[in-house]
């Protein structure tokens, strides 16, 4: 077969090997079931409250486990088998969604029991993010590591593309209870595919002995070691806690800036997905150790500009165009961090360095709730408001407007500050790590 005498450097060698095809298959179809999934309950939320406070905390609230348990999971996931910690991740997750439609079916879905679920899946996600990360490059030979972390930003991008889109009209047609199903259903690929999988007894983790402090202590100290990469950390932090918001808040920004429908809201969040398919595209044709550096300084830089500009945004052809930029950039971004770590990270660290960027999923959140509420507290100065009270649309709009310029001119002045250190030449892994 052509695909399994591919070269390395081919767009899709990395498929060759069987264990990653099943993987990237199995996350592929899960992503696309956990996008649709998030896009209904943002969508009930705004229906719920109509507050952007609110929309944030929700998200903080599934951050916070990711943010407080992070460091702990890199440790877990060094220490066991990653497929079975994968298996259990993602079942008990199936059964979180499954609450979640027996809820909205009977008809007791509250903002209080959107913030508990949240907080469960927030524990699994501290764990799947990390565990699926660290496993991905023991898949595939050292070379092809950068198109398969190329590849596999592919696959969840195309989900992004699609699955706002299948969202938008499910919500619009089935409403919530729709969009979760799918979601559960979407769940048995990717167990089937873990179930499928072979994998050598090495993979079942480095079993690294000692405390856990101990074990975060070596992964931190591998950090600190390696100032490029520590700086390419640093500024995913940043970018993630000042403009990632702007995902968080999209369905408000879509009802109340905007004027959409649930169908218009998936439109403009398949934008960003049509971004980061064709940013991923290029991506995976032309990735490459040597253009790691320049990649993350580039792309943080085009994705603050579109950040600023999204907030300036009236009519929802404009904003799509923006959204295709910031989806873009934020993919080829995380892209190129991502391909750092696994190209430099050995593997018995990696579990716990990943845990350290993985930590920025929470900050996006965390962000999200801090923009909210300050949004939402000049719009209430604006229009002489005290709180609890519904928000007109007149003095929301300019709050929103403000928050997306100060994020974004943030997000800009560190992509720019950091273009030094995250340029510099870390030392190369020891052969065989």
């Amino acid at each position: 077969m052509a695909l399994a005498t591919s070269a390395p450097d081919s767009l899709w060698a990395p498929l060759a090997h069987r264990n990653f095809r099943l993987l990237w298959v199995g996350f592929v179809t899960s992503q696309a079931g956990d996008i649709i999934q998030m896009l209904a309950q943002a969508w009930l939320v705004v229906e719920l409250t109509g507050s952007a406070a609110r929309l944030g905390l929700l998200a903080a609230a599934q951050a916070l486990p990711r943010l407080l348990l992070g460091l702990f999971a890199g440790v877990l996931v060094d220490r066991v088998d990653r497929r079975r910690l994968l298996l259990a991740t993602q079942s008990l997750a199936a059964l979180q969604s499954g609450v979640f439609l027996a809820l909205q079916l009977t008809q007791r879905i509250t903002y209080a029991s959107l913030l508990a679920l949240a907080l469960a899946l927030g524990v699994l996600d501290a764990l799947n993010l990390t565990a699926r990360a660290a496993l991905m490059p023991t898949l595939v030979p050292r070379p092809m590591i950068p198109r398969a972390v190329a590849l596999q930003a592919l696959g969840v991008n195309v989900t992004q593309l699609a699955g706002p889109s299948l969202g938008g009209v499910l919500l619009a047609s089935v409403g919530v209870e729709g969009c979760l199903v799918a979601n559960l259903v979407s769940f048995s690929a990717l167990v089937l595919s873990l179930l499928a999988m072979r994998l050598p007894a090495r993979e079942a983790g480095a079993g690294d002995g000692g405390s856990v402090g101990d074990a975060l202590r070596e992964g931190l100290g591998y950090l600190r070691a390696h100032p490029a990469l520590r700086a390419s950390i640093a500024l995913a932090y940043l970018l993630g806690v000042f403009g990632m918001p702007l995902v968080r808040l999209l369905p408000l920004y879509a009802r109340v800036v905007l004027d959409t429908s649930p169908r218009g809201y998936g439109a403009l969040a398949a934008a960003s997905g049509v971004g980061a398919l064709l940013a991923s595209l290029l991506v995976t044709a032309r990735s490459s150790r040597a253009t790691v550096p320049r990649n993350i300084v580039v792309s943080g830089v085009l994705f603050s500009v579109a950040v600023i500009a999204f907030g300036y945004t009236r009519h929802p052809l404009a904003a799509a165009a923006c959204l295709v930029g910031f989806g873009g950039s934020q993919m080829a971004f995380r892209s190129a961090v991502m391909t750092r770590i696994q190209s430099e990270v050995p593997d018995r660290l990696r579990g716990r360095v990943v845990s350290v960027l993985a930590m920025d999923f929470a900050l996006w959140s965390l962000g999200a709730a801090a923009i909210g509420a300050a949004v939402d507290a000049v719009a209430r100065a604006r229009a002489g408001l005290g709180p609890g009270a519904p928000i007109p649309r007149i003095a929301m709009t300019p709050a929103l407007t403000l928050g997306f310029t100060v994020a974004g001119v943030v997000c800009l002045a560190a992509a720019l500050g950091s273009a030094r250190r995250v340029g510099s030449v870390d030392p190369a892994p020891p052969a065989g790590e």
